[in-house]
């Protein structure tokens, strides 16, 4: 707590006390200077989660490993009859299609989690140090990237062990998550804001991340959605609105394809990517210098 307070900015660039402190486009620039507040709550993150935990980091591969073999449990003997989606492909074996689709999810959905709740649980510190609130949603990022980067590992070697190749396609995934962590990043910031004022916020969070796993083509491809005659064009149309059906498919493609995927494919989600951190950038510093009055 004692660097906390020593990180306090002070002397001619009074951050919360200036006109600037409403400003998005200073956004970045307070994270900078904060940088080293948020290197501190990043590590904090990291051991908090583990801290009692015997197994520690290997939580962050068990729990995708086992919703992966109990889903292909599921769609590929209970309901192998039924679930069309799930039938073996040489190609594109479903464990491994369903363990990509999963990570990549789970990733988007604890991050928004936490960093919803991150500004009401950080309420100590926020009250009492004076530092750039936006590093605290974002340090909240650093457990589900961990967790992403050891799941993503364990997707490659599960998926050269299914026969799969190698290929310098796989450079693609870089691009396509950053629209992915960008979409993140500019909802951590507004929900975790909206949170403070309406603790609704939280709740619908947990609602919406619930309605997206089974909005999105985790556990069967998107061509299941957009090829099927049993659903009206309206409701896909619709279904298209999610970008992470976009972008679990641009993975899926560069992963089993070896292409990268096309650029149409991406141009709704990077535009969705685009208005969500302006919207969360103004949104959150158009209240962060009054949200100690409101924790």
């Amino acid at each position: 707590m004692k660097k906390f307070f020593a990180l306090g900015f002070t002397g001619s660039s009074t951050l919360y006390d200036s006109s600037k402190a409403k400003d998005a486009r200073f956004l970045l620039r307070d994270i900078v200077q904060g940088r080293e507040i948020l290197r501190d709550l990043v590590m904090k993150e990291l051991r908090v989660r583990y801290r009692y935990a015997r197994l520690g980091f290997f939580w962050a591969v068990i729990e995708p490993l086992a919703l992966m073999l109990i889903l292909t449990f599921v769609f590929s003997y209970v309901l192998a009859d039924k679930a069309e989606f799930a039938q073996t492909d040489a190609a594109r074996p479903f464990a491994v299609s369903l363990l990509c689709g999963l990570i990549f999810w789970q990733f988007l959905a604890t991050s928004l989690t936490s960093s919803t709740q991150s500004l009401i649980d950080n309420h100590n510190l926020i009250n009492k140090v004076r530092f750039p609130r936006e590093v605290v949603p974002l340090a909240t990022l650093s457990y589900p990237l961990v967790n992403l980067g050891l799941g993503f590992i364990i997707l490659l070697v599960i998926h050269l062990a299914f026969g799969g190749g190698w290929s310098f396609a796989y450079l693609g995934f870089i691009p396509v998550f950053a629209i992915q962590f960008s979409i993140v990043l500019g909802l951590a910031f507004l929900f975790s804001c909206s949170n403070v004022y309406f603790r609704d916020v939280g709740y619908m969070v947990g609602v919406v991340v619930v309605f997206g796993f089974y909005a999105s083509p985790i556990f069967y491809d998107l061509a299941f959605v957009t090829n099927s005659d049993g659903i009206p064009r309206w409701l896909i149309s619709l279904y298209l609105l999610n970008p992470m059906a976009w972008l679990i498919d641009a993975y899926r493609t560069i992963l089993f394809d070896h292409n990268f995927p096309a650029i149409t494919s991406l141009l709704w989600p990077g535009l969705v990517a685009i208005l969500s951190l302006i919207s969360g950038g103004i949104v959150f510093k158009r209240f962060a210098p009054t949200l100690s009055d409101h924790l």
